[in-house]
């Protein structure tokens, strides 16, 4: 596929990559001292992961708000290029500064031309067209370029002519004096053909969910409208979290994601307040609440909704015959009790690694290594990138990353 690439000189510029509340919180500390900021986003808009979730833990505020304060100041900052849509190709160290090449994926469809029929979904057979994140503005319909085979169909069905499958991908070679990397984390593949975690049977049912999944799937402003319910429309009455998820085990990642106890305790405690009748139950390998307002969260408020907590890490999860329900086998490691039991709802909570970030991998190939700083050359990492962290953590470690940045620069 042919390329155009520009070159750009900005010397005093800092790039940031990953659009999250730690890139943010990094840009616009930057921006603020007068520096100027490329800030990097793969996806079509700023907020990341934290915008996706239908509430924040431990005040149950809406992910969302706080979040898109930040990004109207970022994309309305005079000293911020925002870059949507966009990777990091290449970066190599170049007599004290950064070289950097970014690729653009422009969308086939004109967001401006879109009208959101929803026409040239249907069209194509390779399921490559979808609609883009709800908080994306201006809202439009974007195909994968990785999925559509440029047979045309979505262009025949578009009533305003808004679809060109030419367009094509453009470089950008841009000059920086720091990068921070603030890639967030990815949801660990769980699936049977990963042999990660088969016993967990994750893909083996629409019921067996991840996290971040059954976040969307029970929101209030999701498919459901905040109602419980399993995928083929019946309220769900029996809910199971299971932890440790693809996290700990030497078979996909050994080390603890921290995020995933006090997130299972907010989805647990808002399943039970849309839905008293709803059962659920945690099962745990460490119940892990560090952080300000963390405990009182778990005992004051989550148990007194009547959250049931299992010590214990399920052997086997596997839908039962029919597919109206899903079998957790299982041992109380505290009771010492064998136990098989029903529910409707499975969510594997864990398994979340150290977010992409040059051409898929970290620097020096890591996989499942967290990205390290590189001070010699005005290298930084916050965020989940960096270890794992919940919203706050992250915020502040971007602040950080920022600072550190600016005096290395000023040395």
């Amino acid at each position: 596929m042919r390329q155009t690439t520009r070159t750009e000189t900005s010397d005093d510029s800092i790039l940031v990559v990953g659009g999250g509340v730690a890139g943010i919180s990094a840009a616009l500390d930057l921006a603020r001292a007068g520096r100027n900021v490329h800030l990097v986003e793969r996806d079509g808009e700023l907020g990341g992961r934290t915008a996706r979730l239908d509430k924040l833990y431990p005040t149950d505020h809406c992910g969302f708000c706080p979040v898109w304060t930040e990004v109207r100041l970022c994309r309305n900052h005079s000293c911020i290029t925002v870059h949507t849509w966009t990777t990091v190709q290449s970066i190599e160290p170049d007599d004290g500064f950064w070289t950097v090449v970014l690729q653009h994926a422009p969308n086939a469809i004109d967001p401006a031309g879109c009208i959101c029929c929803g026409r040239c979904a249907p069209a194509c057979s390779e399921d490559a067209v979808a609609m883009t994140a709800p908080h994306v503005y201006p809202p439009a319909f974007r195909i994968d370029a990785t999925r559509c085979t440029g047979c045309g169909d979505c262009i025949k069905a578009c009533p305003t002519g808004a679809i060109d499958l030419k367009r094509q991908p453009e470089d950008r070679r841009i000059r920086v004096q720091g990068v921070i990397w603030a890639t967030g984390f990815e949801v660990a593949d769980l699936s049977a053909a990963s042999a990660a975690a088969p016993e967990l049977g994750a893909g083996s049912h629409a019921d067996i969910m991840d996290a971040m999944a059954f976040e969307t799937w029970i929101a209030e402003a999701g498919p459901n409208r905040g109602q419980v319910r399993c995928h083929d429309g019946r309220p769900a009455g029996q809910v199971a979290f299971i932890q440790c998820a693809g996290a700990r085990d030497r078979r996909s990642q050994p080390q603890c994601s921290m995020v995933c106890c006090m997130h299972a305790l907010k989805q647990a405690r808002w399943v039970r307040r849309r839905n008293p009748d709803v059962r659920c139950v945690i099962f745990y390998t460490d119940l892990r609440t560090e952080g300000r307002g963390y405990e009182t969260y778990y005992r004051d408020e989550a148990l007194a909704e009547g959250i049931e907590l299992v010590r214990g890490r399920p052997g086997l999860v596997h839908p039962l015959p029919g597919g109206d329900g899903i079998a957790v086998k299982y041992e109380n490691t505290l009771t010492r009790t064998p136990a098989m039991e029903r529910f409707d709802l499975v969510v594997l909570n864990g398994g979340l690694r150290p977010g992409s970030t040059c051409n898929g991998s970290a620097p020096g190939d890591m996989t499942i290594d967290f990205v390290a700083d590189d001070k010699a050359r005005n290298a930084r990492s916050c965020g989940f990138c960096k270890a794992p962290a919940d919203v706050e953590t992250a915020a502040v470690q971007g602040s950080a990353a920022a600072m550190e940045t600016l005096t290395e620069v000023l040395r």
